[in-house]
């Protein structure tokens, strides 16, 4: 048998800042993750273990793809310095 107790939880704000970079891929994926999957430390611990290999699983899934979208970004904003005529700066930014 299962019991369910919602209890009102005040909204949370979380500040994080970088210094001189934005996030990576990775950081970016924990922020999200941290919005996707919580487990309680007082979930049955065969429960709690599933769902932390859920969050292991949802956080590669999620570096692999905000890689995807630096590159994709990266590869519009070389096409349209291509197409304003900045071809040596375009090549600058590709091999960042």
């Amino acid at each position: 048998m299962f019991e369910v107790r919602v209890t009102d939880v005040p909204f949370q704000v979380n500040v994080q800042t970088t210094n001189n970079r934005g996030f990576t891929p990775e950081e970016l994926a924990e922020q999200a993750l941290e919005k996707i999957v919580s487990v309680s430390e007082n979930a049955d611990p065969i429960v709690r273990e599933q769902a932390r290999a859920f969050q292991d699983r949802i956080r590669h899934v999620l570096v692999h793809y905000l890689k995807q979208a630096a590159r994709s970004d990266r590869t519009t904003v070389c096409a349209a310095l291509d197409a304003a005529g900045q071809p040596r700066l375009s090549e600058m930014i590709r091999r960042l």
